[in-house]
Formats: structure tokens, sequence, C-alpha cells
């Protein structure tokens, strides 16, 4: 059965037949009655799509677009997603008729008097948007996810209506292009690709600019590379290993599944400052290119979790793009697969680490950021419309849905889950699928009550709290017994791991000793600690004490010892890893001269430690944390920065960012200021960056008054910006902050506005977390900030 017959067969399965075909209400958005009633209309869909890309940034790029489709029904009106102005629309042309131009609500309806049952094809020119093109001075990219592919140009854009895509570009001379299809033809200055694959509209994707291109064969298999990377050896120590774990990720998934790479070809593109580690684009994913391209010296750790995020990348082509979710309510579902492949995949490489610790450290600390939140979400939510489907996203999908899935293997046994695996996949090849399919395909394999066990997991949140130990691995939160880090030192790594978790979990419960206590002997332990994974999680603790649980005096006084301990670990280590790990977290928790002094002359080049590389964007980091240490040599510290700084992206980021690291608060603010229009927030990893400088403990004082605005700014932000954004944006805001008037702008804030969206109350309340408990511990009420 080929593809879109098999679409078109399991659309009319599962879509309820009686379906009501009138007209749909139009409304901002794609909401889910839309979406049900398009699915049950219309099939086999394919876009021709043209788009001129000028080489000036900020010229309009113009398109057409032809799409053809079939209507089981004509006697309503169809709806076009454009989330445009209506002056981006030039002419709509109907089956060969040109009709008036009716744009409502961030659609273009078409009448039923323009249509007929059978094939159709409506042809739109039209001016594209920008909000998701991501434009460069020398190139851009596509990030569609999760319904943004409608801001540029006029399609059906929900996860269940499948399509294949025949793209055509002109581009300015001299530029790459990639795309999901392969390359067609290339005359002058236009590319043209083949017809794509079957995929849905938010992994549709193209990249185009000035970007060298390396094509390998590994194993028989050729794939593409497009990057921007100036640094050669930086190139060349990456290269053959990047390749290779592509290579090895794609042949172990072919076999777990049983089904062979389902694409016409395979590529990716290295992206400066990419606002994701990776995207799953079918046959063109896109990746940051500093997660790929490490630095010298990378740690044992760094190495794994680069492997791991590109087996991930190369799970989605079966798990999400293969096989999608119908609605993005599911969203997670994609990702958990991604996460649990992933590990399959890489770890038997890594022998000499710990994968039980990995998946520990690496997932319940987050898990449990947002769980033990009140603004605590389910790993299933609803959603109505899918202009909110970007709040899915979050640790509670990316690390409490990965344990969940962990237990669900566990449970049924790997066999048994594998063989449901691969009928899952076999079952909604091409075609979109939901959670509840795939828990019936594996309930019909165990006498467990799966629906029962997923609706505890899945559609509940929160996590539970016992009074007595339990294993090490059981997600929750247990009460602590006095004395138990005692004898810490004699632990196995992941009783040690765990133990440290749910410590500094009461900790912020305000149920353990004072954080200061706690600093002492988690310093202790990182003097002696040799495993890299529970090094890395006791000084993510170590920062967090020292900057939000310690007042301002208690740490001035520890600062000394603090500084000492971490400056003597690193030197007593004989990794360059190991030492780089120490001597950053020295960096950020410098607060004497003399400790600065230090910093800031290894970061110059004027005090040499051995073995202890640092990269460009080592260099980058220290310069910040220097200007905002050392105000009065803040503009001598950047300009001589970027002096050293080779790479032109990191340049223009180096710029971007300059203003808030003036030690003049009128500049910092105005910078502030112009964050409230959407063009300067296109960068959005830059604008993080800015905000973590201008948050930065030491300036809260001047800066809290940042926080209402940053507030009412965030529903714009989840309109415009892309899907982590807003998450981000609340967590660097709100992350360093204790005093009670910063927790009394948060809760005005949401007391003034009771009909205020619920997905974004929720992220504001897990981002204010650590706030409220830092000011319930503190007990900051006339106490001052730096």
């Amino acid at each position: 059965m080929n593809p879109v017959s098999r679409q078109s067969l399991l659309l009319a399965l599962t879509v309820v037949a009686a379906c009501d075909r009138s007209n749909v209400e139009v409304e901002p958005g794609v909401s889910l009655e839309l979406a049900e009633s398009r699915a049950s209309l219309i099939s086999d869909i394919n876009y021709r799509l043209a788009l001129a890309i000028p080489g000036e940034q900020d010229e309009d790029i113009d398109g057409t677009v032809a799409i053809s489709f079939t209507l089981s029904d004509d006697s309503e009106r169809l709806q076009l997603d454009f989330r445009e102005d209506a002056d981006h629309l030039h002419e709509v042309i109907s089956n060969g008729e040109t009709i008036p131009i009716d744009f409502r609500d961030e659609h273009v309806l078409i009448p039923p008097d323009s249509l007929r049952t059978g094939s159709n094809l409506i042809e739109i020119e039209f001016t594209a948007g920008s909000t998701s093109l991501n434009r460069n001075p020398e190139y851009l990219y596509t990030l569609f996810v999760p319904d943004r592919a409608r801001t540029a140009f006029p399609l059906f854009d929900q996860p269940d209506l499948k399509a294949t895509y025949e793209l055509t570009l002109e581009v300015p001379a001299g530029w790459a292009a990639m795309s999901n299809a392969p390359v067609a033809s290339v005359e002058d200055q236009e590319i043209r690709f083949e017809r794509s694959d079957l995929i849905s509209s938010y992994l549709f994707s193209f990249v185009a600019g000035k970007f060298d291109t390396v094509v390998r064969a590994v194993g028989g298999r050729k794939m593409t590379m497009l990057h921007r990377e100036t640094d050669g050896e930086k190139v060349a120590r990456n290269l053959d290993e990047i390749f290779n774990l592509h290579a090895a990720a794609l042949d172990w998934l072919e076999d777990y599944t049983g089904i062979g790479y389902p694409y016409q070809k395979f590529g990716f593109v290295l992206i400066p400052a990419h606002p994701y580690s990776g995207m799953e684009h079918v046959g063109a994913i896109q990746y940051r290119a500093s997660t790929l391209f490490l630095e010298e010296a990378p740690s044992d750790t760094q190495l794994l979790r680069r492997a791991a995020l590109i087996a991930h990348e190369a799970a989605h082509m079966w798990f999400g793009d293969l096989v999608t979710m119908r609605w993005f309510n599911d969203v997670w579902t994609k990702e958990v697969f991604a996460n649990l492949m992933a590990g399959k995949i890489v770890n038997p490489s890594f022998p000499n680490i710990n994968h039980e610790l990995n998946f520990l450290v690496r997932h319940y600390p987050a898990a449990y950021s947002v769980d033990r939140t009140s603004g605590a979400n389910p790993i299933r939510q609803h959603l109505p419309n899918l202009n909110e489907a970007g709040q899915m996203y979050g640790a509670i999908i990316y690390n409490k849905a990965p344990i969940m899935m962990r237990e669900l293997e566990l449970m049924i046994g790997e066999a048994l889950f594998r063989e449901g695996i691969q009928e899952y996949l076999e079952t909604f090849s091409f075609a979109n699928a939901t959670w509840p399919e795939l828990i019936e395909i594996l309930d019909r394999k165990t006498d467990a009550d799966l629906a029962a066990w997923s609706d505890a997991w899945v559609n509940r949140p929160g996590r539970p709290e016992f009074d007595q130990p339990g294993d090490v691995m059981t997600y929750g939160l247990f009460h602590p017994r006095a004395g138990e880090l005692d004898n810490w030192q004699t632990l196995d790594e992941i009783s040690r791991a765990s133990l440290l978790i749910n410590t500094y979990e009461n900790l912020l419960s305000n149920r353990t000793m004072p954080p200061a206590d706690y600093l002492d002997r988690i310093l202790g332990f990182a003097e002696q600690e040799t495993n890299a994974l529970i090094l890395d999680l006791l000084l993510d603790q170590v920062r967090q004490t020292y900057w939000l649980l310690l007042d301002d005096g208690t740490r001035a006084a520890k600062a000394p010892v603090v500084e000492t301990m971490l400056w003597d670990a690193m030197l007593a280590r004989t990794q360059a890893s190991e030492r780089k790990t120490l001597f950053l977290a020295f960096v950020d928790i410098a607060l004497t001269p003399r400790a600065l002094a230090r910093a800031q002359q290894v970061w110059a080049g004027d005090q040499e430690v051995d073995d202890l590389p640092l990269g460009e964007d080592d260099r980058i980091g220290i310069a910040q944390e220097l200007a905002v240490k050392l105000p009065a040599e803040a503009e001598d510290i950047i300009d001589a920065q970027v002096a050293r700084t080779d790479n032109p992206d990191s340049l223009r980021m180096l710029e971007f960012i300059r203003p808030s690291l003036s030690p003049q608060r009128e500049i910092r603010d105005r910078f502030f200021e112009s964050l409230a229009d959407e063009t300067n927030r296109e960068s959005e990893l830059w604008v993080l960056e800015a905000l973590e400088n201008l948050h930065h403990p030491l300036r809260t004082r001047e800066s809290e008054r940042y926080i209402a605005p940053s507030l009412e700014l965030l529903q714009e932000i989840q309109v415009t910006g892309d899907i982590f954004f807003p998450k981000a944006w609340l967590d660097a805001t709100l992350g360093n902050y204790r005093s009670d008037s910063a927790v009394t702008s948060v809760r005005s804030f949401l007391e003034e506005r009771p009909k205020y969206n619920e997905q974004l109350r929720m992220k504001i309340l897990q981002s204010a977390d650590m706030l409220f408990r830092a000011n319930a511990i503190t007990s900051v009420a006339d106490q001052g900030e730096r």
C-alpha cells in the first residue's frame, strides 16, 4: 500500500464519520475543531512552493504556492492558514479562476463555489512572512514547529495533514541550500528540489546561505553537512566523529525497528546560535553548531551528550517523522521515544560511563524542578488550539516522560516492548497516531493494566512524597533522615547521586540543614569526587546554593573559602576536561579581588595553567562574567574579547549583547527596553545571553525593575517566539531573585489577571519556584540584594 492511500485509509478509520460539516468558526490559530474537520475532508496534498530570497536581510521574499489536494465534500468553505497581514496576499486562484481575496483571523477563505469534490488546485501569490525564517546577513533557516509554517506561506498547518513538497529557491550567488528532498537541479541562482516524502508541515524545512558543504559516505550511506565554522582545527577534530555517530545511529535504528531509513536523503546543518540543540526536519536535521563542534578536551559527559543528541535526532526520523502525533497534545510521545532510543544507541559506546547514573542525573532534577512547583503540568495536556502548542514543551516531556517510559519497558519487558513498537511503526507509517493507540497495542501483549498505569503517570501532575527510604531510582521525594550524609563517601555512585538530589530537594523545602552548612558539606564532596557526572551535579548545587540560598553577608564570608577550594581542586586534577569544569565553576563564583584577578589573568593569557584548554566560546563566556564583576574594566574586557574572536557570527553576538554588559544602568535600561520590539528578539539565544547578564545575581537590586515589564511581554513572546523561548525568557528573568519585592511582583501580576492564559500562568509559576523557595529560606524581608 502506498503512503498516501495508507494515510487516507487511517484518517477515514480514525476520524468520526459524523463530523460536523458546517462552516467551522474562523478564529486565530488552528483550532482542534478546524483541524478535525479538515482531516475528515482533505487528503493527497502537495505544495509546489517557489521563493525568491534576496541578498539583503531586510528585503521582502516573494513567493508562489500551488496547493493540490483531494476534497471529499465541496459544500463548505475551506480555510487555509496564513499568519500574516492581509497585504502579504496578492492573488488567489482556485481551480483556474481568480477569486476575491477573503482573509480573516489568520485564514485565507476559499468559497465552496470555487471548489469541487475530487481534485483541486489553489494557487497563491504572496510575500512570505519572516517570523520563522530566521534571517541573518548571510543565511536563513526555517523553524516551523509547532504551527509556524503558516507564518511563512499559506497552507493547511496541522500535523495530521501530511503532504509532499516541491520547493524552488532563488538565492544570491554563492549560497548553498538544503531541504527535505534531494536537489533536482541548479541553474544560475535557482535551486530546485525533488518532490519530498510525505511529511507534516512542521517538519518541512529549508536552509540557505553561505555555508561550507561536506559530503561523505559512511558504510555506503551518503550524508551531507552544511556549516559556517571558521576554525579549521575545530572542524577537523570533530568531523569524523560527527559523521560516524550519525551513521551508527541510523544503522541501529533500522535494525531495532525493522524498517529501513524511510526517506530519500539524509543531511544536517550546523547553525550558529540555533535556538534548539537540534530539530528533526526530515532528511535535513538542524543543530546548534556548538553542540556538535566541541571545544578542545571535551569531557566524557560532553562527548556522551553530543552522541545522545545525534542519536535523538536520528531516532526522530522514525519516531515523530515517520509516525507523527495526530495533535500536539501528544508531542511528548515523539520526544520520549527519541530520548529512549538515544540511550539504547549510544550507551554501549561509552563503557566507562555509568548509564544508570547518567539517566538519574540528567532526568530527575530537571523533572523535579517543574513537578515540585505550583505550576506543575501533566505529561499529556489539553490543547484547544495549535497556537498554544509551543507551551506543551518543557522539562516534564523531556525528563519526566523518559522516567515513565523506562518504567513501562521494565514492566512489560524489552522483547515485548520492542515488538509493540515495531507494530506501532508499521501500522502508522507515514501517518499519525495517539498515545492511547500505542497503549492499546502494548496492552494486548501483557497482563498488566496499562491503561490505569498510564492514567496515573501521564494524566496527573506532581510527584509523590514518601516517609520511608526507597529504591534510588524511584520517582518522588523521600523525607530526610538524620545523619544520612555522614556515610556519603562509602555509597556507590548511584546512591551518592540519589542522596544528593533528594537532600537538595528537601533543602528547598526547608526540611534539612541551613544552606551554609549544606554548602560546606558538598564542597568537601566535590573536592574528593572522581565521577564527572556527580561532580557536575555537585557544582550545580554549589552554584545555586551560593548565589540563591545564602544571604549576602554569609556569601561574602564564604567566598574566599569556596574560591580557594575550587582553584586548588582544579589544579589537583590531572584530566584537562575536569580542570576546565572546575575552572569555569571557579569563574562563576569568583567574588574577591584575588579570585577575579586569577580568572582575568587566565582569560587574558597572562597566566598559563597546564592542561586547561579554553576555546573561543569558553573565553567569550568568561569575558561576560568578568565584565559584570569588574564594571570599571567592562568596556576594555569586551574590546579585548572582540579583538581575539575570529568567528564572524560570534562577533555579531558579542556586539548584540555588549549593552547588557555595560556598567552604566542607563545603557542597560535602553537595551532592555529595545527587547519590546520583536525584531530585536530574533536571535533568541543572544537575547537569553543578554538577559543572564542583565539579571546577574550581583545586579538584582538594579534589575528587579525589569521583572514586571518582562512578564507583561510574555504573551507577545509566546506568539512571536520559538517553542522554548517563553520559558527560557522567564527562567533568565526570574532565576536569580529572592527578595520580597520580587515575589510580590510575580504574585501581583498573576492576581491582577485572573483570566490570564493558563499555560503561561503555569510557566510563570514554574520559573518563579526557586524565587519563592529562596525567599522563604533566606527571609530577606528587609535585606537589600547586590
